[in-house]
């Protein structure tokens, strides 16, 4: 179960609108939930090509060192795009891919591991969600999340090569940094849910762009084990006007980082 709550804090990955032609970007830092130290950074850069919104999202150590890079193209679906993560400490890899109008889920435990891989349905279920797929189920479910909340969420796990069943509802409103934001929960759907850990994301009311996150995340330790975090995104680093060029450096940027955690 925790290799499930891990996956979803992929969705740590959004948080801006439709993307615009010129590119935005912005980038949030993980603290440990433990003694609030800086434990990594995400960089994202938006952008879109021929019609359709791509992501890259750079993970990198405490001291600026890149360890994990992620892609995201909505082509697929705005909500279940395709994804592919690499972490290029130990070559662990995850993600799904479309080939030939069928998609599929994979999932690479290290470089010496074999690929696993699982066909997907087509059309995906319900209300399906895949990685940062997340943002842009929040901005066309606003208005029930923020009232009875909803369930089933089918929420793609790549590690268990499957869909599962997430509930998601508003848990508060407050103040934060001059602006107002709404808190959801994301918890199992499942009758033994209350007794696992749970996941709190914050979004701005005004522009649905994602504040906080508070939870288990996808980047592992030394260990293996998935780090308790809290990621936070302040506005004031958003920016507009990324070049192609900057999405560019960041793709060919080599994966050198360790990080302290280790």
């Amino acid at each position: 179960m925790r290799q499930i709550y891990s996956y979803i804090a992929g969705l740590a990955s959004i948080g801006v609108a439709t993307a615009c032609q010129a590119g935005q970007y912005y980038q949030g830092y993980a603290y440990s939930a433990a003694d609030n130290r800086l434990l990594y950074r995400e960089s994202h850069w938006l952008y879109s090509e021929n019609g359709v919104e791509h992501r890259l999202v750079l993970y990198t150590c405490a001291n600026g060192e890149p360890f994990v890079r992620k892609r995201v193209d909505t082509a697929p679906g705005a909500a279940t795009p395709d994804v592919d993560l690499f972490d290029g400490r130990v070559g662990y890899r995850e993600g799904v891919r479309t080939r030939e109008g069928r998609r599929e889920v994979f999932a690479q435990a290290d470089a010496r591991a074999p690929e696993r891989r699982a066909a997907l349905p087509l059309p995906p279920p319900p209300n399906a969600v895949i990685d940062a797929g997340f943002d842009a189920f929040v901005r066309d479910h606003w208005d029930t999340l923020s009232q009875a909340g909803l369930a089933p969420v089918p929420f793609l796990v790549p590690s268990e090569l499957r869909y599962v069943d997430f509930s998601a509802r508003k848990l508060r409103d407050e103040r934060a940094d001059g602006g107002d934001i709404r808190w959801f929960r994301l918890s199992l759907a499942s009758w033994y849910g209350f007794a696992l850990p749970h996941i709190d994301v914050a979004y701005d009311k005004q522009t649905h762009e994602l504040r906080e996150y508070s939870g288990l995340s996808n980047i592992r330790d030394g260990d293996g084990e998935n780090l308790s975090v809290t990621i936070r995104f302040p506005p004031p680093e958003r920016r507009t006007g990324v070049t192609e060029a900057d999405v560019e450096r960041a793709a060919e940027m080599p994966l050198t980082g360790r990080c302290m955690f280790q």
